[in-house]
């Protein structure tokens, strides 16, 4: 494998140009020094070394063999590597999201759509996917007018195949993508699209064309988690972070950020669900 090292500047510039990029055997991660929370999907492939992150707040190490999908908004910090560490990446950009979603509108054959976003890959499942990365940097490297269009045959290719080693490694049954928990997804989607909008169960009810009893039914049955608490879950999670790793944002800049009217309201909502206010979670990190 060759290694390799690429700028921010050079990645951001790139990924707005080609929609798909894949970035073969990094052995640094530039965009990842600092908190990052993006709408880009981002698939890690871990050859080899380990990676320690926090991911939404939890410690997460990754491990040689590992294949990571950080779904869009979500939060990841990178902490430490070995010395050895060396990984791919697969990042999408929002556009080309788009254009997969209205190509093949079925949610359920789409990375962002896994329900395991991080899972450990046999030595057979290892070299298929690293095959796979392959072939789509070599279709994302083409001037071709049908490049885009070989490019999402190959995501929902590959967002199937993922879904069979999940099935292969036990973490997801050919059951589990129901009605019901193609709800749940429509749900965890609309939280991340629009908690800066409204952080209220009738909002989402209405969006989902449900009455907010049975929406409320179905989140608490399948989840035990009601859906007022997935709501205010994700935004103490996006709180946390911000007051966590950007010293340099005031706590007024930070509820502006999060979609708050005023930082009173801000400093309420957050020591009612964390136990404390905003500057005094900040004053132990």
């Amino acid at each position: 494998m060759k290694n390799q090292t690429y700028s921010t500047e050079t990645i951001a510039d790139q990924i707005l140009k080609q929609g798909l990029m894949v970035f073969e055997d990094l052995s640094q991660l530039p965009p990842f020094e600092k908190p990052f929370v993006s709408p880009l999907i981002i698939i890690f492939l871990n050859h080899q070394g380990w990676l320690k992150t926090i991911f939404d707040m939890k410690n997460i190490t990754f491990h040689p063999h590992d294949i990571v999908m950080v779904p869009p908004e979500h939060i990841i910090k990178v902490q430490e590597s070995s010395d050895d560490y060396l990984v791919s990446l697969l990042i999408i950009s929002p556009q080309f999201i788009k254009k997969i979603i209205n190509y093949q509108p079925n949610p359920q054959d789409h990375f962002e759509h896994q329900y395991v976003s991080t899972f450990h890959l046999n030595d057979e499942q290892y070299e298929s996917i690293l095959h796979y990365f392959r072939l789509l940097h070599s279709i994302s490297e083409m001037n071709h007018p049908e490049r885009d269009e070989l490019l999402i045959r190959q995501i929902n290719i590959g967002a199937k195949l993922i879904k069979i080693y999940l099935q292969e490694n036990g973490l997801i049954t050919i059951h589990e993508f129901n009605d019901d928990q193609q709800l749940l997804y429509r749900f965890q989607t609309a939280i991340v699209k629009h908690f800066r909008k409204s952080r209220e169960v009738q909002f989402y009810a209405n969006l989902l064309c449900l009455s907010p009893k049975y929406f409320g039914s179905v989140i608490k049955k399948h989840t035990g988690i009601a859906a007022n608490e997935w709501i205010t879950n994700y935004v103490i999670i996006q709180a946390k972070s911000w007051l966590r790793f950007r010293q340099d944002l005031t706590i007024q800049q930070i509820s502006n950020q999060l979609g708050f009217q005023d930082p009173a309201a801000f400093t309420r909502f957050f020591k009612t669900n964390a136990g404390m206010s905003p500057k005094e979670y900040r004053a132990q990190q």
